[in-house]
């Protein structure tokens, strides 16, 4: 199987942004370092700062899979819980 992205958008409610930010930070330094990683950047709208964007890229649905089970990423999970207010999560692949 080809590698897949992960394009997730969070909206972050003005008064979380910064810790939001940082949890972010501590997920993308830890995931990067699983063996399925390929890249994992973390972006800012230019017209919205509150509007963030995870970019992933990992080599097979398996790597997402474990990555999605470990306790770094289930603790982003609960931790951003109430923090925004919009969130979106988009797996895609490459066609051409």
């Amino acid at each position: 199987m080809s590698e897949l992205k992960i394009i997730a958008t969070i909206q972050v409610k003005p008064d979380y942004l910064d810790d939001v930010k940082k949890i972010v930070y501590s997920l993308a330094d830890g995931s990067r370092k699983e063996e399925g990683n390929i890249s994992y950047d973390l972006h800012e709208s230019i017209k919205d700062p509150l509007k963030l964007s995870i970019i992933e890229v990992w080599k097979s649905q398996e790597a997402i899979n474990i990555h999605n089970n470990t306790k770094l990423f289930k603790d982003f999970i609960k931790f951003i819980d109430g923090k925004y207010d919009e969130l979106d999560i988009d797996v895609i692949k490459q066609i051409y």
